[in-house]
């Protein structure tokens, strides 16, 4: 019965699921669906001027029912663009079925010279639905040209004169090489020698200009000028300006000068003519905060020495190019046809473009007397920016989408009055603020000041360097019109134990637009620190007077009692003294180490002799300081001397001399014996009074033995008579 149950139960559920599981028909309307058309497409296209450009896009049909007749058309936003579109008048693309699609080609052919990096194009497509109904819809793409927003790159490479130094009414010849280091080739190349003058330096047959025509990326060409001098030219450093001409692929014109001192010295050369030659230039290109050196040879050419030697460099675009290590540098002395190294480390800043900068090279010095000569150099640097110019593109683009621009301030022009400050001391830091953009107003700007710094064991104390002296940190403005500068001078001060170096002082900026649209932005500048070195002496004493040929020796010690480590140390004498050794090279100090200097010499002239010692090092900058201690000896004839004495010494003198020796001698022998004696005899008595003293000792001894035995024999005497009962 129970199985029955179940048996019918699983017909029942079987049923079910037969009914349920059937196919319902569906029947379909007799109705048209509605098509949808959309656009598929990249929002920029890259293209190139020059070159004829296709772009390939898709019309599609998302809709359920038919596009009949779809039409796309392409049309510039440009009144009169510089290209031409090849569907500018329309092109029917027939019918589109539900998912249909259709693939459109678009030709961009640049007919003229582009002005800028991006154009609009808006794509438009209209069709009818089966029905009746019209079909419309658009779409903006842009056209980004490439390599509009990057100036080809290049570098001037072993510019020289040869000869080195020209005479006045002579010749030499102007050389260099010129390198495209970009990432696009350069057309109708050509180099242009400019600044030339009869008077001064001119051609002395030849062109102005080397024609190169296309420098591929890579690609080098080497361009000389014959060049000759005014008879009656004074000795200087004159400058010629090297000035490249170029195009793009665009066709857009680029023109880069560059100025270079050619050496004029006089023709008997009696003065001194320093110049810069071996000058070895950065190669290859160097991205934003990458170290790069430049060093030459500072060369005297002419038959003096010249004195007071100042070597300043520096970037010509100061916020995009920043000394990393001391831009100026010190020499007290460079004798005829002497040479001195250096070197100078930069680094380019955040504001840098990829792009070649000029680093300059102003030198003065000492001709004698007062007159002072003085002369610039150049030498050029590959940066690249990348982060920079992907920004720069993604606002350029976001400029075109939103056809606006940003208002940008920046500092323009900065200074530091003293131009190298001392750490522990106050300074004026004068700032020009600008606001870049032509049309627009920022205004509600607030600057502070940040000190960005490496990484290192000497900057521990980094954002403590410069302090503002009775002021906050931070400074407001009201506004800055369109095009309009503000000036500011802040006073700061620089902490004691701040180490010697170019410091970077990062200018930060929060302001706004007429629109009340918020911008932020940033400056570096160098600050150049310089520590106070000291070197201190002992006080020198010297006798009243010294014989003459008597040799004279003086000692002292010496402390490194500045903050910074002292190199190069070197002592001298001079005077008119004979000295084995004028001069004693030290080494180097570190801060707060001391050492002892002896040193022996001989007078040769009678009367005041002047002497000198003379202490030299150089501190953290390079630039050589001098400690002298000066004196005068006071030198008298050397005392006489018998011949007889010399000769023949009197005996008399030798026999007293030997009489209180020998006597000397007797004296002390007597004592050693007496006392010998008197210690031999004590011993003696000692041990004979010792022995008396045991012998009566023994005898006592022996009395007191026999007086108890005879007590002894008595009382025993005693004690037998009183057991007899006898009387004693």
């Amino acid at each position: 019965m129970r199985k029955r149950i179940w048996q019918r139960m699983f017909a029942c559920m079987m049923a079910c699921m037969i009914l349920f599981g059937l196919s319902v028909p569906i029947y379909a309307d007799d109705t048209e669906g509605s098509p949808n058309l959309i656009l598929s497409s990249e929002s920029v296209y890259e293209v190139e001027s020059g070159k004829n450009n296709s772009i390939t896009m898709q019309i599609k049909n998302k809709g359920n029912g038919t596009a009949e007749n779809v039409v796309v058309k392409a049309k510039s936003e440009e009144a009169i663009p510089p290209f031409k579109l090849s569907i500018s008048s329309g092109e029917n693309v027939g019918n589109l079925g539900s998912n249909g699609y259709a693939t459109i080609k678009l030709s961009v052919d640049f007919q003229d010279v582009p002005d800028k990096a991006s154009y609009p194009i808006t794509i438009s497509y209209t069709g009818q639905s089966k029905s009746g109904g019209t079909l419309s819809g658009s779409e903006t793409i842009y056209l980004k040209l490439k390599g509009f927003e990057k100036d080809p790159a290049f570098l001037f490479e072993q510019v020289k004169t040869t000869p080195e130094s020209i005479k006045p009414g002579g010749s030499a010849t102007l050389s260099g090489v010129i390198t495209n280091t970009g990432g696009q080739d350069m057309y109708q190349a050509q180099v242009v020698l400019e600044n030339l003058t009869t008077e001064g330096i001119n051609l002395s047959g030849g062109f102005s200009s080397v024609q190169f025509g296309k420098l591929a990326v890579g690609q080098s060409s080497s361009f000389s000028f014959p060049l000759s001098t005014n008879a009656d030219m004074a000795s200087g450093n004159y400058p010629v300006t090297i000035k490249l001409k170029y195009q793009d692929g665009t066709g857009k014109e680029f023109e880069k000068t560059q100025d270079y001192y050619i050496n004029v010295g006089s023709v008997n050369k009696q003065s001194p003519e320093v110049i810069i030659r071996k000058m070895t230039e950065p190669s290859g290109t160097y991205d934003v905060n990458q170290n790069f050196n430049i060093q030459f040879e500072l060369y005297n050419a002419g038959q003096s020495v010249a004195k007071d030697i100042v070597v300043k460099a520096e970037g010509l675009d100061a916020a995009a190019v920043v000394p990393k290590s001391t831009s100026v540098k010190n020499i007290p002395s460079l004798a005829p046809g002497a040479s001195m190294p250096l070197m100078f480390t930069f680094a380019a800043t955040n504001q840098a473009s990829t792009q070649n900068y000029a680093v300059q090279f102003s030198v003065e010095y000492k001709t004698g007397g007062d007159k002072t000569n003085s002369f610039k150099q150049f030498a050029g640097v590959n940066v690249v920016n990348s982060v920079k110019d992907k920004k720069e593109a993604e606002e350029n683009k976001k400029d075109e989408e939103e056809k606006t621009s940003k208002p940008k301030i920046i500092v323009s022009k900065y200074s530091s009055n003293p131009l190298i400050v001392m750490a522990g001391e106050e300074f004026d830091l004068n700032l020009t603020l600008m606001n870049t953009h032509k049309d627009k107003r920022v205004q509600n700007i607030k600057m502070f000041l940040t000190l960005a710094e490496e990484t290192s064991s000497e900057t521990q104390k980094s954002g403590n360097i410069f302090t503002p002296v009775d002021s906050s940190n931070t400074f407001y403005f009201d506004a800055i019109p369109p095009k309009g500068t503000v000036d500011r001078q802040l006073r700061l001060y620089v902490v004691p134990d701040a180490q010697p170096k170019t410091y970077t002082l990062t200018v930060n900026f929060e302001y706004e637009d007429t629109d009340g649209k918020e911008y932020t932005a940033t400056e570096l500048l160098g600050i150049n620190v310089k520590q106070n070195s000291e070197l201190n002496m002992d006080e020198i004493v010297l006798p009243p007077t010294v014989e003459q040929y008597m040799p004279v020796t003086i000692s002292f010690n010496y402390y490194n009692t500045g903050k910074v480590s002292l190199n190069n140390v070197m002592f001298r004498i001079e005077g008119d003294v004979e000295c084995t050794q004028k001069s004693t090279y030290i080494g180097n100090m570190d801060s707060g180490a001391s050492d002892y200097y002896e040193v022996s010499f001989t007078p040769n002239t009678l009367g005041e002799v002047p002497v000198s010692v003379i202490a030299s090092y150089e501190d953290a900058s390079g630039e050589t300081i001098e400690q002298r201690r000066d004196f005068v000896l006071n030198v008298t004839e050397p005392m006489p001397m018998d011949d007889e004495f010399n000769m023949q010494p009197e005996p008399t003198g030798i026999n007293k001399k030997m009489i209180g020796i020998i006597a000397g001698g007797v004296l002390v022998v007597v004592i050693i014996v007496v006392i010998v004696v008197g210690k031999v005899r004590k011993k003696k008595e000692d041990a004979l009074i010792e022995a008396e003293e045991e012998d009566i000792d023994d005898i006592e001894d022996n009395n007191e033995s026999e007086a108890t035995s005879s007590e002894v024999s008595i009382n025993q005497k005693e004690e037998n008579q009183d057991k007899e009962g006898m009387p004693l």
